[in-house]
């Protein structure tokens, strides 16, 4: 009964982690990684994150990417300022406290491969294994093939695997390092801070404390903004722990956010933060050093030079796919304004006080022993509302109202007004008025402990392999990823075209899947290019 259970526990654990592909094991600086993630049929997120790290925890660069039928594929440009060494790529999901790492090997193009015995590997590790089928053939790729060399290749999968198989498939062809075997491993992880599954997008989330005590702040409103030609916005009432978070759906690429935190009641000054992935040290192994064989010092060399000619010849790895935007309603949040105003159409005034003297009906912005005022006209009960409106700038609300003071004609896009209370949940507002400035770029929000302005990374587009049909024969080839394609339908027969580069030396086809119970088959086939 004990082996029983050992073996049904460990058969479980091997299909209930994330299973971790990249195009290579070896890179140089400024390259392009590509990465395929097969996701535990189980997993509640949406969104799984790849992050690349040093040994010693730190990250240096992440994507997040939406898991499509358990699968997702992205890639991560690797900086030209990390120096030569062992690295980690992990991949995780925010509120799973299973890891799945890879190590790579990457080599600075500038100042090369380190001296004999300085690297260093996980040690004292099992390693993830997938299982490896034999009756999968392959057709049309010999041991030996030229350079450039055009072939078509097909895979032929028995009956029995097609029908086992769950979603697609993955197939690539890419040069590989004699005498460098890369290794997964899983690991896990503490998530007191991580409580929200990303769904459809990217989860911003953080917590609101008080700032003098430092105690989580309880019914504390906390507003999200993202401005846009029809702005977004979002807001969280925080629970006794202080806690909040924004599902930020079908969000793709680099976005700009603002977030505050305030207490409705003006009797707290707040403190607000957000969580970000920075370290994961916690759940790392210990690392050993290992001996750089004379191949694997030739071909890391090689790999450096190789990127630096094609830099030089403007050959890109990667094509990015234009990101998908959110659809949005015809209207901003607030609703239908009464009324807009271009002040372009007037003659020239010099500041808000002007503008809302001359320009805007209903409006009162006024200063009474330097202290700003700003009232909007209540519609329907035919007087002003005593409270200050919803102030917007640039879709951002804000509440100091001195930071508009200066903004004359010149700065103003278009100003809208709404002249009756707004409901949004169940905030009110007391009228609203939006200012769009020319610049747009929300540089009059201030940042403070309330007030958090950063470029929040969403989901990764998608990037396709560039390939060439006919490469010009006066430059090289440099390719070192020959075919990249993540989603393959599975199928009896697959055909696939592919060409072989300039750069000689050893290359593997790599065909990989997911069956139905969750475990991970792969096969492979090395060759070389001479």
């Amino acid at each position: 009964m004990l082996i029983l259970f050992v073996a049904i526990t460990g058969k479980s654990q091997e299909k209930n982690h994330f299973s971790l592909f990249t195009d290579r094991d070896l890179y140089a600086s400024g390259e392009t990684m590509l990465i395929k993630v097969y996701v535990p049929a189980d997993e509640p997120s949406g969104i799984v994150n790849i992050d690349l790290l040093n040994t010693k925890g730190r990250i240096i660069s992440g994507i997040s990417k939406k898991i499509t039928g358990h699968q997702a594929d992205g890639y991560i440009y690797i900086p030209d300022s990390l120096s030569s060494g062992s690295y980690l790529l992990c991949t995780s999901t925010k509120i799973n406290s299973s890891l799945t790492f890879k190590e790579l090997y990457i080599t600075n193009r500038f100042t090369g491969i380190p001296e004999v015995g300085t690297p260093v590997r996980a040690s004292k590790i099992k390693p993830l294994k997938n299982r490896l089928i034999d009756d999968l053939q392959i057709e049309g790729l010999d041991k030996s093939v030229k350079a450039r060399e055009k072939l078509e290749v097909s895979l032929n999968l028995p009956k029995d695997i097609v029908a086992q198989i769950e979603g697609n498939l993955f197939v690539s062809v890419s040069e590989v390092t004699p005498g460098y075997n890369s290794q997964s491993f899983q690991s896990t992880i503490h998530r007191d801070n991580f409580k929200s599954a990303e769904k459809e997008g990217v989860v911003l989330d953080g917590y609101l404390k008080d700032l003098k005590t430092g105690i989580p702040f309880k019914n504390g409103v906390v507003y999200l903004s993202i401005p846009d030609s029809i702005p977004r916005f979002d807001f969280y009432i925080t629970g006794d722990d202080g806690y909040f978070n924004f599902q930020l759906d079908n969000y793709y690429g680099k976005i700009p956010v603002v977030v505050q935190g305030f207490d409705n009641e003006d009797k707290h000054l707040l403190k607000i933060s957000v969580n970000r992935r920075d370290s994961l040290k916690n759940c790392l192994p210990d690392f050993e050093s290992w001996e750089i064989s004379p191949a694997f010092r030739t071909s890391a060399e090689e790999s450096k030079d190789a990127v630096t000619f094609r830099k030089i010849f403007n050959q890109p790895e990667v094509a990015v796919q234009p990101a998908m935007k959110p659809g949005t309603d015809r209207y901003p949040f607030f609703g239908v304004p009464n009324i807009v105003v271009d002040p372009q159409l007037f003659i020239n005034l010099p500041d808000f006080t002007e503008i809302s003297r001359e320009l805007l009906t209903g409006v009162k912005y006024r200063a009474y022993n330097r202290i700003p005022s700003l009232q909007i006209f209540n519609s329907a009960q035919r007087t002003y509302f005593n409270d200050s409106p919803l102030l917007l700038i640039d879709g951002i609300p804000v509440r100091d109202l001195s930071v508009i003071k200066d903004l004359g004609s010149k700065e103003i896009a278009k100003i809208e007004i709404s002249m009756n209370e707004r409901y949004y949940g169940n905030l009110k507002f007391p009228g609203v008025l939006a200012i769009h400035t020319k610049k747009a770029d929300y540089s009059r929000v201030l940042v403070s402990d309330e007030v958090v302005k950063l470029n929040f990374d969403c989901i990764q587009p998608d990037v396709t392999l560039t390939t060439l049909s006919e490469h010009p024969l006066n430059e090289p080839d440099l390719r070192k990823v020959l075919l990249w394609n993540p989603s393959v339908k599975p199928g009896q027969t697959i055909k696939f075209n592919f060409g072989t580069s300039d750069l000689v030396g050893n290359y593997k086809l790599v065909i990989c899947g997911a069956d139905k119970d969750g475990s991970i088959f792969y096969k492979e086939h090395l060759f070389e290019v001479n």
